[in-house]
């Protein structure tokens, strides 16, 4: 069945359903471009679904208070979900992977950021660490009251899995974790609006704190471009303060922050290093899962991972290892 690359709006989101999909990819752009990703991000994202990953394009929200659009971005993931298969079977094309959870210990769910945009996917990396810890343990120390009291407010009756980010590799490109400064393009005026004492929230300060204490961020792989001077900090804190990370830095030279922009036309060097990436942070879940597993052969992990279960009406049910944290 041909691909034809074409995004429908779904739940709030932009979705181009892959016929016969091997992932399921989000993606967050940056600030303004990324308010219309279908349209500056196309040229990228075309190559991605090409080769044979369902896109789900989250436009960008303008906004101080980084840990509401953070949150809501993946709260209603199940519901998304479930009407990406109801449309996917509707079109007669494969629809199980959009049963599974995108926890689940299945390398098929990805997030890729730009710009600003990662810092969204940082601050859901840090939230993933709620599963098996409180919330006083993720952020204390990093964040003031008011922060806490947001953040459990827009968590009220939310499964925290539909939060979190674990065993969902994640590629940055062109990270930039910023506060005002990053959504504002006249620096003056930022710099003013923050005289003032407004700043998004969490600030920079506070995002790198509970970075470096999260024990998370190890599926991730991040590109830098040789010319970019938006993202050059961040690139180099993430090199000086996370080294005990296992993440891949991959630099292309010549190019600025906006290389990721295209519409008809765009980086294709860019394109096949995102997907590159990408099947690289697979095969490293694959192998995490197999050393947890007791697993030497990844291919025989794969195989088992994937084989139909058949349930015995004379057996007991085995119990399956307690889940770790891998991101």
């Amino acid at each position: 069945m041909d691909a034809q690359f074409k995004f429908k709006p779904i739940h709030f989101s932009w979705v181009a359903i892959h016929p016969q999909p091997k992932g399921v990819i989000s993606f967050i752009g940056g600030a303004f471009f990324g308010t219309f990703p279908t349209i500056f991000y196309r040229y990228l994202l075309k190559q991605i679904f090409e080769e044979g990953y369902t896109i789900i394009a989250l436009p960008y929200r303008f906004t101080f208070r980084h840990w509401s659009v953070a949150i809501s971005l993946t709260k209603d993931q199940y519901q998304l979900r479930q009407e990406i298969r109801a449309e996917a079977k509707r079109l007669g094309y494969e629809y199980k992977i959009y049963e599974e959870e995108p926890t689940s210990e299945k390398p098929n769910y990805f997030w890729i950021g730009h710009s600003l945009g990662c810092k969204y996917i940082a601050l859901l990396e840090i939230l993933t660490a709620l599963e098996e810890r409180s919330i006083q343990e993720v952020l204390g120390g990093c964040v003031g009251s008011e922060q806490f009291q947001n953040i459990e407010t827009k968590l009220q009756g939310t499964d925290i899995k539909d939060v979190s980010l674990k065993n969902q590799p994640t590629v940055l490109i062109a990270p930039a974790i910023t506060g005002i400064e990053g959504a504002i393009p006249m620096r003056s005026l930022a710099e003013l609006i923050k005289s003032l004492g407004i700043d998004a929230k969490p600030t920079v300060e506070q995002t790198h704190c509970l970075m470096v204490k999260s024990q998370l961020f190890n599926l991730l792989a991040a590109i830098a471009f040789s010319k970019d001077k938006i993202a050059a900090p961040t690139i180099a804190w993430m090199k000086e303060n996370l080294p005990d990370r296992s993440i891949k830095f991959s630099e292309l030279p010549g190019r600025q922050h906006l290389a990721p922009l295209g519409i008809r036309f765009g980086d294709s060097q860019l394109a096949a290093d995102v997907i590159k990436l990408i099947k690289f942070e697979t095969v490293k879940l694959q192998s995490l899962l197999a050393l947890k597993m007791g697993v030497t052969d990844i291919q025989k992990l794969v195989v088992e991972r994937d084989k139909p279960e058949v349930a015995s009406q004379d057996s007991e049910p085995e119990l399956e290892p307690p889940e770790i944290a891998l991101n």
